[in-house]
């Protein structure tokens, strides 16, 4: 599947300073995959990774939508608070 990105993700990753390579391995082997009740094609899908910078767990969210074959990333959402979000 094809792993495209809005612009506003774009802005969100560089942010966050993720790479494409990184959110794109990230969707493709996630820990959990929510389906949204009120639209079948988005998706909340979550990792957990240990982060560089900080060096504890933290828990990397994003807000896609299906798109015939691909996957969009419409936003990106990085937390510390895995318990809360998991």
């Amino acid at each position: 599947m094809k792993v495209e990105f809005t612009d506003h993700a774009l802005r969100r990753m560089h942010e966050r300073d993720l790479s494409r390579r990184q959110v794109e391995a990230f969707v493709r082997k996630p820990d959990r995959v929510e389906i949204s009740e009120k639209d079948q094609s988005r998706l909340l899908i979550k990792k957990r990774y240990r982060h560089h910078k900080f060096g504890r767990d933290h828990l990397l969210m994003a807000i896609c939508e299906r798109d015939n074959d691909s996957l969009v990333v419409v936003t990106i959402i990085d937390t510390s608070q895995v318990k809360k979000y998991s």
